[in-house]
């Protein structure tokens, strides 16, 4: 029997007491020579197309993160980015030029089927230039590691020191505590996220393809599935058409009087990330923007990046990073010009957008936000490659900040695109944010994340008392109904002397009744008070701790928050999800350091 049959007859079928990891070492071996005389002579042996047909990933996953793999699949992809990037990184070295590489990369993720030919190639053209970049300028960079970060699975581990024993300084002193005076007066905050607006949306056209995103003009032409894009959205993999962004946008604003702030917490840029254009994004971001200007006014709006804002998505360099054609430059000035000419933004927060998109400002007295570009944290950022260790300085300048904030005797809020604890995040980034967060959490009254479009808290408790919630991440949900989910916004209420949520209102439209009506405009309606609806006296920490425990035993409970979670949207809700599947969703809010995951995970 050939060594190709008795790799995949040892991984695939799991013969009894073999070491995975060995396994996966020799067909990582095997698979990285077979690309070679691939190469090299062009050889098309029965053995390589054996190990592309074992491999390719099935059609049903080209649209799942890599980082959700388990299992098999997980092993899978690690092999195919170790093998591709084993081959690629050394014929680099040796010379090979940036088309050649681009053209043989297409040409395998093509066969791999990890997307669909045309993706594959809009993909690897738009990022290779920053991947060539990187690979030139760390000649030490391996596969091990670079795989390590994009996936860091029990499959695909990431062990190198420079990306996982840094550390942030943070004050070890006592925390400086203000005793919060609570008052009955309030203030309303809007949270607006994830619009991922389309200007290639195409309402009636196809929402059935074959790529990341639907619904858009020149896709399956022949429309065979008989599948229809809605005109408001569409539950399928499709973004938001403008006169939907209008809609939300107008609604907010005819229906809430008090507002006092709007927190826009990121992601304005559509999924049809294999054709993006700097020119393009910024025709996007530059409508959006003026359209949220024009609504509010003179209400301040304190605005976020989220992941898919530059070119290619997810990609934000380094400040040391100034050649056009790879550097994040272009974006941070253009927001900085945009937010400070709003009047949203002082003058003095330039400094720090361009320095990585991220700023710091107050109000009013005793009062101060945060704003983080924590999508330099993302695992497909592969910038993370080229400068791992706290990009740009970033955690460092929170820490300094917030150690400012309490030596001032401020209360703040931090908004962040992406929630603490998601696994989108790098371990260690992640890890050293927590930290930061669980030392001055007594002045952090709360944090407002986007990026999972879903109706989600997070939870962190104490890394030194595992008993007691620390701090609050509350997720925005999203305008986009990307994917089987229905528009959403919030209203907080906030005490107008401590900054702490009081209690928010979900507002929804359900998008089959909008789309069944299109000559009018969705109806809009408060699907629930967060206080109300789990019966709630407050939303102090020990309250939202009970609810936590009672959201274990109480069915009931857990199927609203299940519900609630997917915006009340039937196309999420269609499939049978038990107790015991909907437990998973409780993992979900928790965010530690402490073993509060194990603990989940035994309920």
């Amino acid at each position: 029997m050939q060594f190709w049959r008795l790799l995949f007859f040892a991984l695939f079928l799991k013969v009894a007491n073999s070491d995975v990891t060995s396994r996966t070492n020799d067909i990582i071996s095997h698979f990285t020579q077979e690309i070679n005389n691939w190469l090299t002579i062009e050889e098309n042996s029965e053995e390589f197309q054996q190990l592309i047909q074992n491999l390719s990933l099935p059609t049903d996953l080209q649209r799942k993160d890599w980082r959700s793999f388990d299992g098999e699949t997980s092993e899978n992809i690690c092999i195919i980015c170790k093998s591709v990037l084993n081959i690629f990184i050394e014929y680099r070295k040796q010379g090979m030029s940036a088309e050649d590489i681009k053209n043989k990369v297409i040409k395998i993720c093509t066969m791999l089927k990890l997307q669909s030919p045309q993706v594959c190639d809009g993909v690897v053209t738009i990022n290779l230039p920053i991947i060539l970049h990187i690979i030139d300028s760390k000649p030490n960079l391996t596969a091990d590691t670079i795989c390590g970060v994009l996936l860091d699975s029990p499959s695909c581990p990431l062990n190198n020191s420079e990306f996982n024993n840094w550390t942030v300084i943070i004050d070890n002193g006592p925390p400086i505590l203000i005793k919060p005076e609570e008052s009955n007066e309030t203030i309303d905050i809007v949270q607006i996220t994830d619009i991922h607006y389309d200007p290639n949306y195409e309402p009636y056209g196809n929402s059935y393809c074959d790529e990341p995103t639907c619904c858009r003009r020149g896709q399956n032409k022949t429309n065979t599935s008989g599948k229809v894009a809605g005109y408001w959205g569409d539950y399928n993999y499709c973004d938001s058409p403008w006169h939907t962004v209008v809609d939300a946008l107008d609604h907010i604003i005819a229906e809430h009087k008090n507002i006092s702030y709007v927190y826009f917490t990121g992601d304005i840029i559509d999924h049809g990330v294999w054709e993006t254009t700097i020119k393009g994004n910024v025709e996007s971001l530059n409508k959006s923007y003026f359209k949220i200007y024009e609504t509010f006014r003179n209400i301040p709006v304190y605005p976020i990046l989220g992941n898919h804002e530059p070119h290619p998505v997810n990609q934000f360099a380094p400040m040391t990073v100034t050649n056009d054609e790879i550097s994040t430059q272009w974006l941070y000035k253009m927001l900085a010009d945009l937010w400070i000419g709003f009047g949203w933004l002082p003058e003095s927060t330039r400094s720090t957008i361009l320095q990585g998109g991220f700023y710091t400002t107050s109000p009013k007295k005793g009062f101060r936000i945060i704003a983080l570009n924590n999508n330099v944290c993302y695992s497909y950022n592969w910038w993370l490659l080229y400068q791992p260790r706290d990009p740009d300085g970033q955690l460092q300048w929170l820490a300094n900040t917030l150690l400012q904030a309490e030596k001032d005797g401020e209360y703040v809020h931090i908004l962040a695109h992406i929630p603490p604890g998601n696994a989108d995040c790098q371990n260690t980034w992640k890890r050293e944010y927590i930290k930061i967060v669980n030392r001055f959490a007594h002045i952090i009254r709360a944090q407002f994340n986007g990026h999972t479009h879903k109706d989600e808290l997070k939870v962190i408790y104490n890394s030194n008392d595992n008993s007691n919630i620390n701090s609050i991440a509350w997720n925005g949900g999203s305008i986009t109904t990307y994917e089987n989910l229905n528009s959403n916004y919030k209203l907080y209420t906030i005490d107008s002397k401590n900054y702490a949520v009081k209690d928010f209102d979900n507002w929804i439209y359900n998008l089959t009744l909008a789309n069944i009506n299109t000559d009018k405009r969705p109806i809009w309606y408060k699907s629930y008070s967060f206080k109300e609806e789990y019966g709630l006296s407050d939303l102090t920490y020990d309250s939202l701790q009970a609810w936590l425990f009672k959201l274990v035993n109480d069915e009931d409970l857990l199927k609203r928050y299940h519900r609630n979670y997917f915006k009340q949207a039937d196309a999420s809700l269609m499939g049978e999800c038990d107790a015991k599947c909907m437990k998973t969703f409780i993992c979900y809010i928790i965010v530690s350091l402490g073993d509060h995951e194990i603990k989940c995970d035994n309920n």
